[in-house]
């Protein structure tokens, strides 16, 4: 098996990092105990003004397991993980939120992929902390009203025959946990530092990475736990992230979204939002679109470096493709709202009850 770089950004995380780290760390001795591979831990300080840093030189400044790279500016999320992966010195890079527990098994069913030279990222199996809910699975993306819808999840049923196919496509795998061709991640530039400081960059590289032909994979068999909303759940940040969060999805739009019909499309809907924006005193919207135009000069040369790029791989319409059919397969479970969550858990139980009575 090949060695693996975990990549671990955090910010004023010294409470995370002390819950999660020792998982992350059990995962890596599993994995080079049973395959004998190297496993490099990298946690990047993103000028943290807690005692993050001095928690980390107190406990782990001494193994050359963990090593620490320290910012001393606050720079986002997008810059910090472009770091840490810029860092690794292995060819998959596993980067992980602090807030992200890992099973011990976790890391040999991701690696196993990259086998395949087309693999840029993977992304596991994630239940959220404290509940059965999946916190993602695989991800599903359609075009509809003049955007990119991406964050459907999906799961596999234990109705999946042995003899079915394998491997699971995803539109994206979540920054907060995926695994990473660490020279596809370098060729395409890393997260886009015109979404800083986060929100849709995780999307956005994926989409790049399947205009040129690349594939992103869902691994159920890779399972890690995830205390959703730990890192970014301060109230008082959640109006302004709101904000970036819109302005990033149009921005993911502008630079990747390149069939003409599609871009009418989406004009269209954005000026249908921003009249309704209007006339509801959206500020979210309208905050965002100003924000998004400010940036207009970066997207034009974003766009058309990608244009250029990926002129002989993938269409948008492509990509639609690739996902129309995945969820007309029995042996998946479409997710979209907390209702089909709590079916997706009846059916699943009542499905594993069968197939042990069988067994």
């Amino acid at each position: 098996m090949r060695d693996v770089s975990v990549v671990v950004p955090n910010w004023n995380g010294q409470e995370l990092l002390e819950e999660f780290l020792p998982s992350i760390i059990t995962a890596a001795n599993r994995y080079h105990d049973e395959h004998g591979s190297d496993v490099q831990i990298i946690v990047v300080d993103d000028g943290s003004t807690d005692r993050s840093l001095e928690w980390l030189l107190e406990n782990y400044a001494d193994q050359s397991l963990v090593q620490i790279v320290s910012q001393t500016q606050n720079r986002g999320l997008i810059h910090t993980a472009n770091k840490g992966v810029a860092a690794a010195r292995h060819a998959i890079v596993f980067l992980l939120n602090n807030d992200v527990s890992v099973d011990p098994d976790a890391i040999a069913p991701l690696v196993r992929h990259f086998d395949d030279e087309s693999v840029f990222a993977v992304c596991p199996r994630a239940f959220r902390i404290g509940g059965s809910l999946l916190d993602g699975g695989g991800k599903l993306g359609y075009f509809k009203r003049g955007f990119w819808h991406v964050y459907r999840n999906y799961d596999i049923l234990p109705t999946r025959l042995p003899n079915q196919p394998e491997p699971f496509d995803s539109f994206f795998a979540c920054s907060g946990y995926a695994a990473y061709d660490a020279a596809k991640f370098g060729a395409l530039g890393g997260f886009s530092e015109l979404l800083a400081p986060m929100y849709w960059d995780d999307v956005e590289i994926c989409y790049r990475a399947w205009k040129r032909g690349w594939t992103v994979h869902y691994e159920p068999a890779s399972v890690v736990h995830h205390k959703s909303g730990a890192t970014m759940g301060k109230k008082h940040l959640r109006g302004a992230m709101n904000v970036v969060s819109e302005r990033n999805r149009l921005l993911m739009n502008w630079v990747n979204l390149h069939d003409k019909l599609w871009l009418a499309s989406h004009i269209a809907w954005v000026a249908l939002k921003l009249l309704s924006a209007v006339a509801s005193l959206n500020s979210t919207f309208l905050l965002a679109f100003w924000q998004a135009v400010v940036c207009l000069p970066n997207v034009k040369q974003a766009r058309r470096r990608e244009r250029t790029a990926t002129a002989a791989g993938r269409s948008d319409r492509d990509i639609a493709a690739l996902f129309a059919g995945l969820t007309a397969r029995p042996w998946i479970a479409v997710l979209r709202n907390i209702k089909d969550y709590t079916q997706y858990l009846e059916l699943r139980r009542r499905l594993e009850d069968e197939a042990a009575r069988l067994q």
